[in-house]
Order: structure tokens, then sequence, then C-alpha cells
């Protein structure tokens, strides 16, 4: 069995550079693309790996736009 690093929606909040705590609660983990909660003693909680991935594939630049993705160029002739 492996350990999962387990953290709540205020922790959530501040890896989202300092978002509401409620807001994270009430929009982005009822997201259906966000990842499942542990309920464990009558609180709910995430895997903090699961929530890493899922920050970095929300990424967006200041003008909306998605940042692009890395390509690989072929190399030139010396």
């Amino acid at each position: 069995m492996t350990e999962r690093d387990l953290i709540d929606t205020n922790k959530i909040a501040e890896l989202m550079g300092g978002m509401n705590p409620a807001h994270v609660r009430n929009r982005i983990c009822r997201r259906p693309d966000f990842p499942r909660a542990f309920r464990i003693g009558g609180r709910k909680l995430y895997d903090r790996a699961e929530v890493l991935e899922f920050i970095e594939a929300s990424r967006q630049a200041p003008d909306g736009r998605r940042p692009p993705t890395l390509r690989q160029t072929p190399s030139q002739p010396a």
C-alpha cells in the first residue's frame, strides 16, 4: 500500500495562488475534471500529486491563451 500526500481545500487554495478557499470548495472542486476527493473522518481530502497535475493542465497565459506545448525541432546541419 502506498502513502498519499493528502491536502484539504485550504492548501489547494494556497497552491492556486492564494485563491479564496470557499471558491475552491464551491466551484473548483466540483468541476468534473477535478481529482476525486477522499472522505476521511468527515473531511474531504485530495491527493496532492493529482491536484498539481490538474493545476498544470489548467494553466493559461494572462491573455487567456494556453501555453504552447514543447515541440522537438529537427536539428540543424552543422
